[in-house]
């Protein structure tokens, strides 16, 4: 599969790369599952879930998606869209939803990114818990949200979610374009095809007693921090092992005929306690869908002109009433755990946005359309690269204004969002940025690293 040159002699592996992943996490292992950070055996009896990496040469035509849609979509045909996609990806993703202890990300197709799973080392020698991809489930950690983040049905607390990243066959040969040398990454290959899909299934450490939202649903054990332990402060911070539960699916689907503009289709299913179903997949509904930004509209403060209609967002009226605190600018999708409103913000006009007044500063096309490479632009319409926790200080661009909204444009994924310092689109895929970031940092190349990934 890949060209490792002296990494499998260094590793020692037998066996070829799955063997390298049952030995210990190596210094800047492109290829371990997780952080190596592990519970007691009397804290856990159950399985460590293993990283897929073998990436094929060519996806298979049989079994693949070949999109629902004969023409560009609109409001009015997403939602069939989104209901012919579940029902393609039920087979896999009902397992990884109502059966996780059968998930077996290899023998379903599905792979993860390299350069990813590996830790943050601290200043004390330990490994930050919150980075890389616990053991247990191989989840990234999401931001920690507050409480009023939702107002129509607050949780007792903070929020925080635990993410599964997976790419189908289709996008996995692309991984091995960019890939097929850890040590010498392709960049300029990081171009999906038309089929490719990227699974984001997200759960979060509440019980619902907590968040009466999560009512019935499926549960899922990650080795991270508590959020208590997070939001305390607390030094060291040492994870445990917590019961998380599946409450959003984020997909992106690469559609040049549904989505001609940007090439890529995201969508979001939201779990709906009061949903009719025998299981937890069954109570998975559609959120919305979303191929473009709208941005004719982009020249209004809110996003939406009084009157307007955004023609590239499909919202589903009938989701949870909760799901519709957290929707990005204007109404454009964002889904509950994708951090699209923001707390504590400071524009460059002297506007705040503090207390309960909150700013829907993002969405799922005009974050993802950042990823580049050199990273340049900040993930949300920020003049600066920093990327602070919701509720702290956070200087972004006024709503309404051209520098607003060079995030809100449909562009191709092979057309950076910052083409004047001559950088590569990575077509809208942020882990790949991440990943690339993280490969800088093991090579010492301080100036292409960026803060580690957050699984938002």
């Amino acid at each position: 599969m890949f060209r490792q040159g002296s990494f499998l002699k260094r590793a020692a592996c037998a066996g070829g790369l799955a063997g390298c992943l049952t030995t210990g996490a190596l210094a800047d292992d492109p290829i371990a599952s997780n952080n190596g950070l592990y519970p007691a055996s009397d804290k856990w009896s159950g399985r460590y879930l293993l990283a897929n990496f073998d990436y094929p040469e060519e996806a298979p035509i049989e079994g693949r998606w070949r999109g629902a849609a004969q023409a560009a979509l609109t409001p009015e045909t997403a939602p069939h869209y989104l209901e012919a996609l579940k029902r393609h990806l039920e087979p896999d993703l009902r397992v990884l939803i109502d059966q996780v202890e059968q998930w077996d990300p290899k023998k379903a197709g599905w792979y993860d990114m390299v350069w990813s799973g590996e830790g943050t080392p601290l200043a004390d020698g330990s490994t930050d818990p919150t980075s890389g991809r616990e053991a247990l489930m191989n989840t990234y950690t999401g931001q920690i949200l507050p409480p009023e983040t939702f107002t129509t049905v607050p949780p007792t607390g903070s929020v925080q979610n635990h993410a599964v990243i997976y790419y189908n066959d289709v996008a996995a040969t692309t991984l091995r374009d960019v890939w097929g040398d850890l040590y010498v990454p392709r960049p300029e290959r990081a171009q999906f095809r038309d089929g490719a899909i990227v699974v984001k299934a997200e759960a979060v450490p509440l019980s619902a007693e907590d968040w009466p939202v999560l009512r019935g649903a499926a549960s899922w054990h990650v080795y991270r921090p508590s959020i208590a332990a997070q939001t305390r402060g607390e030094k060291p911070l040492r994870p445990e092992v917590l019961e998380a539960h599946p409450i959003q699916m984020a997909i992106k689907v690469k559609d040049s005929i549904a989505a001609p503009e940007t090439g890529w289709v995201y969508l979001a299913y939201v779990y709906d306690a009061d949903h009719p179903g025998e299981t937890p997949w069954d109570r998975f509904v559609p959120l919305g869908a979303m191929w473009g930004n709208d941005p004719n509209l982009t020249d209004d403060p809110d996003g939406l002109p009084p009157g307007a209609t955004l023609r590239e967002s499909w919202i589903n009226s009938e989701a949870p009433a909760f799901t519709h605190d957290t929707l990005g600018w204007g109404g454009r999708l964002a889904g509950p755990m994708d951090v699209a409103t923001r707390h504590n913000v400071i524009t460059p006009s002297g506007r705040r946005y503090v207390a309960e007044d909150r700013l829907r500063a993002s969405s799922c096309l005009s974050c993802h359309g950042a990823a580049e490479f050199p990273f340049t632009a900040n993930l949300y319409p920020s003049p600066n690269r920093s990327f602070p926790r919701d509720g702290e200080a956070f200087l972004l661009y006024d709503p309404g204004s051209a520098d607003w909204a060079r995030w809100f444009q449909n562009r191709r994924g092979d057309d950076p969002m910052s083409p004047n310092i001559g950088g590569l689109a990575l077509d809208y895929d942020m882990v790949m940025m991440f990943a690339l970031s993280n490969y800088h940092a093991a090579m010492g190349a301080e100036a292409f690293v960026r803060q580690g990934l957050d699984g938002h």
